[in-house]
């Protein structure tokens, strides 16, 4: 319900299952998800801890946790968690942490630690396309264009390069010197994500048409 958009019927069902085991895990993690939705990042923050502190064997809910810690500005207890996320046995899904580690290296402007993790979540799952995102973005402020426009058509191909894929596509092929590509990407940005926060970072960038 939450992804549907209707995060006050996800609310009351939570808080019912919460009345029912006040330190249920999966009703915690929700009810997080929920607050931040609304964009209560502090009730956002309690949530995930409760529920990690509930359930420290669940790598989703770590997972959630980790990115909690990030948004704190808290990233060396972001990373040590999202590492035990992608540890976490029978979690199938590690390069989810991993690539949530990266990103939150990366924009704390800890390049060599969001490399290892980036590489780490690509291995994991080649075809994930937010790694290969967050990965296309670091290459590119290291200066390696030719690295990044390969890893941001990966992620183009698999579909799910999103609003931010589409920014770093255009950013990237600027700095190859491709003006025609570039504005191609700006108006697939413009277009599937119309005033999105990339789309209008993209146009005070001067990128594209």
């Amino acid at each position: 319900m939450i992804a549907e958009g209707q995060p006050d019927q996800a609310r009351s069902r939570l808080e019912r299952a919460l009345q029912i085991d006040a330190e249920h895990p999966q009703a915690l993690t929700g009810m997080g998800l929920v607050a931040e939705s609304q964009g209560d990042a502090q009730a956002a923050h309690g949530y995930h801890q409760r529920a990690a502190q509930a359930d420290p064997d669940s790598g989703a809910i770590l997972n959630n946790w980790g990115r909690s810690l990030c948004r704190a500005g808290e990233e060396d207890d972001a990373l040590a968690v999202f590492a035990e996320a992608a540890q976490v046995d029978g979690y199938d899904a590690a390069e989810v942490p991993l690539t949530n580690a990266a990103r939150c290296a990366l924009d704390a402007g800890r390049e060599d630690a969001a490399a290892r993790r980036a590489d780490a979540a690509v291995e994991a799952a080649p075809e994930f396309a937010p790694a290969r995102v967050v990965r296309g973005e670091l290459r590119y402020r290291q200066g390696a264009l030719e690295a990044a426009a390969d890893d941001l058509a990966r992620a183009r191909d698999s579909g799910g390069a999103g609003a931010r894929g589409l920014y770093w596509s255009a950013r990237v092929a600027a700095a190859r010197d491709r003006p025609e590509e570039a504005a191609a990407f700006a108006q697939r940005l413009a277009e599937r994500f119309p005033g999105s926060e990339w789309s209008e970072r993209l146009h005070a960038d001067e990128v594209g048409p």
